[in-house]
Parts: structure tokens; C-alpha cells; sequence
């Protein structure tokens, strides 16, 4: 007969507290990595080109600037970052234009740009298992 002892982690009850700024540093990345690529964070759609007027205007006063970036006070601004309870973040915006360039307006297209990317949950799903699984080891 071979005889077995088992050890496992007992659930650890605080496993918010322990991850929430780490979920958020990985939603703020990919928010980011998102931008650099033009699309959608969730759904990663690209956005809506611009419109030829405001094109050509924006490559004649702020040259190489993509899509939503004109002076970057938008994006250079935006922090996320965890609430009490669990699962809740919020996204301070650098600009309050910020929500237009989400929604869209009668002028201008949707171009969403924050949100849970769809990137982020392989990495989020593993910190949230490890600090789950960080209570003390029960032997059996």
C-alpha cells in the first residue's frame, strides 16, 4: 500500500484587498496596448477612421498623432483603479471629452476606449486564482 498526505490552501476570505491594485495594473496595460493599436479594448473592433476634413487638418497640427490622440491628455491622464467592492473599478478620465469619444455624438462615430479588454482575463483569472489560493496550508 502507498500512503498519501495531502496539503491545500485554504481559501483566503481577503483575496480582493491582496489583488485588486495588481488587476488593476493589468487592466490599465492593456486599456493602453489597446489605444496603440486603435481598437475597441473590449471587443477589439478598430475604431471609426476620421473624417477627411478633420484628417487633414489634424496631419497639418499635430503630425504622426493617431486616432484619439491630439495633445494625449486623454489617455496620459486615465488611471483605473480598484474599489472597495469587489469586482468594481473606475476609470478617472484626464479629460472630460473622454465619454463623447465613447458614446459617439451626431457628429462623430463610437470610438470606445476603455473597458475590461478581452486580453485581460487569462492574466486577471490567474491573479485572482493565486490570491484566492494564498490562506494557509491545512494538512491532511
Amino acid at each position: 500500500m502507498i500512503k498519501f498526505k495531502l496539503s491545500v490552501p485554504t481559501l483566503n476570505e481577503n483575496w480582493w484587498e491582496s489583488s485588486r491594485n495588481g488587476i488593476a495594473r493589468i487592466l490599465q496595460e492593456d486599456n493602453q496596448a489597446a489605444w496603440g493599436e486603435e481598437k475597441d479594448p473590449q471587443e477589439g473592433k478598430k475604431w471609426a477612421p476620421l473624417s477627411a476634413r478633420y484628417k487633414e487638418w489634424k496631419s497639418q497640427a499635430y503630425p504622426g498623432q493617431p486616432v484619439l490622440r491630439l495633445t494625449g491628455r486623454m489617455q496620459d491622464g486615465t488611471r483605473i483603479r480598484p474599489e472597495q467592492a469587489r469586482g468594481f473599478f473606475l476609470a478617472r478620465m484626464g479629460a472630460d471629452y473622454g465619454r463623447y469619444h465613447m458614446t459617439g455624438t451626431s457628429k462623430m462615430p463610437a470610438r470606445p476606449w476603455l473597458g475590461i479588454p478581452v486580453m485581460s482575463m487569462p492574466r486577471v483569472e490567474a491573479a485572482v486564482a493565486k490570491a484566492i489560493l494564498k490562506g494557509p496550508i491545512r494538512r491532511f
